[in-house]
Parts: structure tokens; sequence; C-alpha cells
């Protein structure tokens, strides 16, 4: 009854701008569905943009959500898609909650990225579609800061859809964990996941799968999160000028 209220006052104000109700023959419900999905993807970014965190607090205090996606490539533009996304909501490395789930993809796996992540076209024949799923990360993510390890891979997947759906990108601030280890430990060092971990003495049970790597990866930030205090890096605002200079 809701939605169908909705869709009366939408094709209503539709009315009002000057459109006929011969061009609106052709906009269905769903079509409605959509638009009204779009705008409410488009409200969390403009919320998650006006209510940034002032740059002095406490790093021990900021929201930071631990980010990774499993694609079938490195392209959004040439066709590769998201088949896992997980992240974890952290306050001083200690996950607050938590959100996993299986993309289904348009396309099919590749036999090597099944090798890889363990994820077969079979676990994926009942998953939710993208679209579904992103609605669910964003509030999800809510009013924070996104690091990850190569974080800029699941970035340009996550804008790459966003853009061609709704032209509009995320707003939040993001940070490259890489970044962190080298500024604590030099540049050129553990350029990947698996050799900070091996450092750091952390174990990936589930290691190439995006909860796996979150888990792990939130486990990295808590040494990290030291390592920054003993080095009189205490805010984001220190964090930020100390990447800035690094």
């Amino acid at each position: 009854m809701y939605e169908q209220r909705g869709f009366r006052q939408w094709v209503s104000r539709l009315l009002s701008l000057g459109l006929t109700k011969e061009q609106l023959l052709g906009i269905s419900e769903n079509k409605y569905s959509a638009f009204h999905q779009e705008a409410w993807i488009r409200s969390i970014l403009k919320e998650v943009q006006r209510n940034r965190m002032h740059l002095h607090i406490s790093l021990e205090e900021v929201p930071f959500f631990v980010l990774d996606t499993e694609t079938t490539g490195f392209y959004p533009q040439l066709g590769d898609e998201i088949i896992a996304m997980a992240a974890a909501k952290t306050i001083n490395a200690r996950i607050q909650d938590f959100y996993f789930s299986l993309i289904k993809p348009n396309g099919i796996i590749p036999n090597q990225i099944t090798e890889l992540t363990g994820i077969t076209n079979k676990d994926v024949e009942s998953a939710p579609c993208l679209a579904e799923e992103m609605t669910k990360l964003l509030a999800f993510l809510e009013n924070g800061v996104i690091i990850g390890y190569h974080i800029s891979h699941d970035i340009i997947f996550i804008n790459h859809f966003l853009w061609t759906q709704y032209r509009t990108k995320l707003t939040h601030r993001y940070l490259e964990i890489r970044a962190i280890v080298e500024l604590l430990h030099g540049k050129g060092t553990f350029p990947t996941l698996d050799e900070a971990l091996v450092h750091y003495s952390i174990h990936c049970e589930k290691r190439h799968t995006a909860d796996g790597d979150v888990r792990a990866m939130t486990e990295l930030w808590g040494y990290l999160l030291k390592e920054l205090k003993n080095n009189k890096i205490e805010t984001l605002y220190d964090l930020y000028n100390a990447l800035s200079l690094h």
C-alpha cells in the first residue's frame, strides 16, 4: 500500500512538472522503484559527505570500515565484476559489526578466479545481484573512514557500479593500509598483504575470500594503530599529515 501510494505521488509530481499522461505510459512501478533506490543511494552518500568527522578526532575513536571485495578480474570497464563483498565496522581495531555477501555476477566466474577464491558459479546461483547488495553495503558503511590493502581496487569497482547506474560515487574518506605500513616501515616494504601478515605473524584462515581478508586486515590494523600511537600519530589530522609528507 505504501509503495503504491508512493508511486502515485511520484507520477503526480512528474505530471506537475509538465509531462503528459502519454509520456508516462511507458513508466512502470519497477522503474519507480529504481528511481526510489537511486534517490536513496544519493541521500546516503550526501549524508556521509555532510557529516564527515572532525580531523582532530583520536584514531582510537574513529569508525574505520575495513573493506574487501572479490572480483572476476581487474577491469570493471571491460566487464569484470564483483562476486563477494565484506566489511567490518571497527573502533580501536575491535569489530563492532560485520557485513558479508556473495554476489551473483552477470557473467561466468573464470576458473582461475575459482581456484584463487574458492567461489564457484554454483555458489553464486542464489546470491543477490550487486544492485541489491550495494544499498546494504552503503547503509552499513555509514559515516566513517574506509581502509583496506590495495583499497583502490575495491573503490574502483564500487565507483564503477555507482557511476554507471546512478552517476554518483563514494563520498567516504578512504585510506590505503599499505601506505600506512610503508609510513611506519619504509617505502617498498610489504607490497602485498601476505607479506604484511607474515611480518606481524597474523594467520588468515580464508585468504583471498572477502570475509577472511577483512578479518585478517582488522587484526593488522590493530598492530598499526599501536605503532602509530607510539610514533605520536594520534589523530586523523596527524595521520593525513604524516602520509602527505612521506
